[in-house]
């Protein structure tokens, strides 16, 4: 009866052992898990910024080019430089503008 009674107490410790083991590992789990989401969401909010910097470098690279473009052709209009004026017109494709130097060139041609 002694023994029996040992056996029950040495099973129900290793059960308790056991237990708690499978609780340490559930808990380290979790552990894991929110760190590694927490780590994932953190290199993607750094990617999604990096994207957010690069798009606005190349847009405000892209405003200054098409003002120093602007300047330039008002520059060369200014100094009557005609064959730059026409030529920066053609680069920039600007319809109206290219219209307007069109009719310019007809009533010249008229008068």
């Amino acid at each position: 009866a002694v023994v029996s009674t040992q056996s029950t107490g040495e099973q129900e410790r290793k059960k308790k052992q056991r237990h708690q083991e499978f609780l340490n590992a559930v808990l380290q789990h979790a552990k894991d898990f929110r760190d590694h989401h927490r780590q994932t969401q953190h290199k993607t909010l750094k990617v999604a910024k990096a994207v957010r910097i690069y798009h606005e470098n190349a847009e405000r690279e892209e405003k200054k080019e098409r003002e120093r473009i602007e300047k330039e052709r008002l520059k060369r209009l200014m100094s009557e430089d005609e064959e730059g004026y026409r030529k920066l017109i053609d680069e920039k494709k600007d319809k109206r503008l290219l219209q307007l130097l069109a009719k310019t060139d007809e009533f010249i041609k008229d008068m």
